[in-house]
């Protein structure tokens, strides 16, 4: 009897073991807290991501909070009596996401300001393990690349935009990206450019140079704000990327000539039988230079071109020419799209 009592006792201890570590697995995996929410910032818009717990019931709802705070912590323990919205997934869903907007008042309020997130996931019974981990990002404006267009010259192509001018901030630097995509592709590019202000009529504008063009080709550009935010002691907080602007459209053709070129000489030289005259010159150093032709013209003449085709070399020798006349020669560069310089100036010389 006393054995019998005894070993019901250890199964009905075993018993409430057992159950009371199923009840705490079961109450650890229904309501597990949301560890890994993220916060991205484009724009206006603040788009938050988070991994869905595993919970038993079949269904869940995610209530997102959000704070306005000086830092980006919040003191204490701060409740969420007015939520920004609620997520609802199925448990077979492993992630979640939401969208908010920033609104105008939220971000001129403060430039310095955080918002600040978190998320609270329940059960279809209400079951919660509280709040997710804190994410925030700054309230800082983004001034927009509005008015975008382009000019291109011989050393490429010129993009001008305007942009709402707002006063120096000691810890807001104010930024853009500039980026470009051939026609047909979907590869997106971030281009090096060389950056100032243009001053015109109607204000200041923002400009940037692409010289890494090819020509003949079509390329599409877009350009993006950045706001950097920076700590009292000088260090990057955050960097905002605004939305691109609208896209433009830009044919690289060529129809810009070479330089003219420089330091021509004339000499006249003889040997027995036989006169003649040699120019030379300094070298152009355009990229798609093709090369240079030789123009010649006597007094009161028409200047023409001697050579057939262009000249690749740095020098030419002219052995059509009379002794006791006086010859004017030039020289212009070409490049491969044909396009030719303006001619030199004239170097007159008298053959004797």
């Amino acid at each position: 009897m006393f054995l019998r009592e005894r070993l019901s006792m250890k199964l009905t201890f075993l018993a409430l073991a057992v159950c009371a570590s199923l009840s705490s697995a079961m109450s650890a995996d229904q309501s597990p807290q949301v560890r890994d929410l993220q916060a991205t910032r484009k724009g206006n818009k603040v788009t938050l991501t988070w991994t869905q717990p595993r919970m038993a019931a079949n269904h869940q709802v995610a209530k997102v909070c959000r704070n306005i705070s000086a830092s980006s912590t919040l003191p204490g323990s701060p409740t969420c009596t007015q939520p920004l919205g609620e997520v609802t997934q199925k448990t077979s869903t492993t992630t979640a996401q939401f969208t908010d907007t920033l609104t105008e008042d939220a971000t001129a309020s403060d430039p310095m300001q955080f918002a600040i997130y978190r998320v609270e996931v329940r059960d279809g019974r209400g079951r919660s393990a509280g709040f997710s981990n804190l994410v925030s990002v700054p309230l800082a404006p983004i001034l927009p690349a509005k008015g975008l267009h382009s000019e291109l010259d011989v050393h490429g192509v010129y993009l001008i935009w305007e942009n709402e001018i707002e006063g120096p901030h000691p810890l807001l630097q104010f930024d853009y990206r500039v980026y470009r995509s051939e026609k047909g592709s979907s590869n997106r590019v971030m281009v090096p450019y060389l950056r100032g202000l243009v001053h015109t009529k109607e204000g200041e504008r923002w400009s940037g140079v692409d010289t890494g063009i090819e020509w003949e080709k079509s390329y599409r550009y877009w350009v993006t704000p950045i706001t950097r935010v920076y700590s009292q002691t000088g260090q990057v907080i955050s960097e905002i990327e605004g939305e691109d602007s609208a896209p433009i459209e830009v044919v690289t053709h060529d129809v810009f000539p070479p330089a003219v070129p420089e330091r021509l000489l004339v000499v006249v030289n003889r040997i027995p039988g036989k006169k003649f005259v040699d120019l030379i010159w300094a070298p152009n150093t355009e990229k798609d230079l093709a090369g240079y032709n030789i123009y010649r013209r006597e007094a009161n003449g028409k200047s023409e071109r001697i050579n057939p085709a262009p000249i690749t070399t740095l020098s030419f020798q002219d052995t059509n020419v009379i002794a006791g006349h006086t010859y004017y020669y030039s020289i212009s560069a070409v490049d491969i799209r044909g396009n030719e310089s303006a001619k030199s100036q004239e170097i007159d010389d008298v053959l004797r």
